[in-house]
């Protein structure tokens, strides 16, 4: 029971601002027929939605908060009432006839009240002809029904799934609150704080922890960073034993390169003073190397890591712009002190 009680508090603690608002909307009746709810993976769609949920179905509301702890709640959050109607990918999809039992839903009166609440997750995945179909419904609701769109990006969506909807986009959450989140999880503080540097979207953050992807990448990006910056070229062979095989796919390739930056960045950050880096397991090794190396050549590291990503989006060879990079970065660090 407390378990359920806690996650009452995710969408309050995630999106307090979310939250005010359409408690706003409820006590005023302006509730609308149709959301979309959208932002990065993680970030409290869902907790936002089964908050409305309760807060329309509890029975025992402390001010403006449900309870969390009456049979309405209980079941709104453990997926049981009958009158919060919820659906998700089956597969890589939201297939017709998962539309077609919610529009079956959508024309029934509520089984314990008048009112029912739809939550589709993912909604970006539905097929053209499940969105299609779902259309009219969101258009022309019966009774009184409140639907939840949840998807990341607005752009994923049907122009006329959008147009008719009230869209509401959920700003990330706070850098501290994801990396108490992690740590949590059982995340290594250090690679919490390089992960949030990379993304702000919980699923991409477990695709990286998933098979130790990110303990590998930076223990493989350390070596080639000192490596190049003592100007070795031996580096360009750690780009092609050790970056490669992580390299999988453009996902991993952008944060590759993206990783390779925050480098650079905290050598700059260094060398100005600045407390706060990514890299704080290699803090003594970077501020050795920011108090050795002038700013005009930092700033060269910096430019050159910084066009990577367009270059990549061009599709040029991934193993050629890092190894291009990794010349020129040994160039300028042979160039050290002068």
């Amino acid at each position: 029971m407390e378990d359920l009680k806690n996650l009452t508090n995710q969408a309050v603690e995630k999106q307090p601002e979310i939250v005010k608002r359409f408690n706003e909307m409820i006590d005023s009746q302006h509730l609308s027929h149709a959301y979309l709810l959208t932002g990065a993976g993680g970030i409290g769609k869902k907790d936002v939605a089964q908050w409305v949920a309760m807060r329309l179905f509890c029975i025992d509301l402390q001010g403006s908060m449900p309870c969390g702890e009456c049979e309405e709640c209980t079941r709104i959050m453990s997926g049981q009432h009958p009158d919060v109607v919820e659906i998700a990918p089956d597969g890589q999809s939201i297939k017709v006839e998962q539309v077609r039992f919610l529009k079956s839903e959508f024309s029934k009166s509520g089984v314990e009240g008048a009112r029912k609440v739809f939550i589709i997750e993912q909604a970006n995945k539905m097929t053209t002809s499940a969105a299609n179909s779902l259309l009219k419904f969101i258009e022309e609701p019966s009774g009184e029904v409140t639907a939840f769109l949840l998807a990341e990006n607005r752009s994923l969506m049907l122009p006329t799934i959008v147009s008719r909807t009230e869209i509401i986009e959920l700003k990330p959450l706070p850098k501290d609150r994801l990396i108490k989140e992690l740590t949590e999880q059982n995340i290594a503080e250090t690679d919490a704080r390089i992960l949030t540097r990379l993304t702000n979207d919980t699923s991409e953050i477990q695709t990286l922890v998933d098979n130790n992807w990110i303990l590998d990448a930076h223990k493989a990006l350390e070596k080639w960073f000192i490596t190049a910056t003592t100007g070795d070229i031996t580096a360009f062979v750690d780009v092609q034993t050790r970056v490669m095989a992580l390299a999988k796919d453009r996902f991993y390739q952008e944060k590759i390169l993206d990783l390779m930056m925050l480098y650079a960045m905290d050598l700059l950050e260094l060398k100005f003073d600045q407390e706060t880096i990514t890299y704080e397991v290699n803090r003594r090794q970077l501020q050795e190397l920011a108090d050795q190396t002038n700013v005009r050549q930092l700033l060269a590291v910096a430019d050159v890591l910084l066009p990577l990503k367009h270059q990549l989006s061009q599709n040029l060879n991934f193993q050629s712009v890092v190894e291009k990079a990794t010349i020129k970065i040994c160039n300028i660090f042979k160039m050290r002190g002068r």
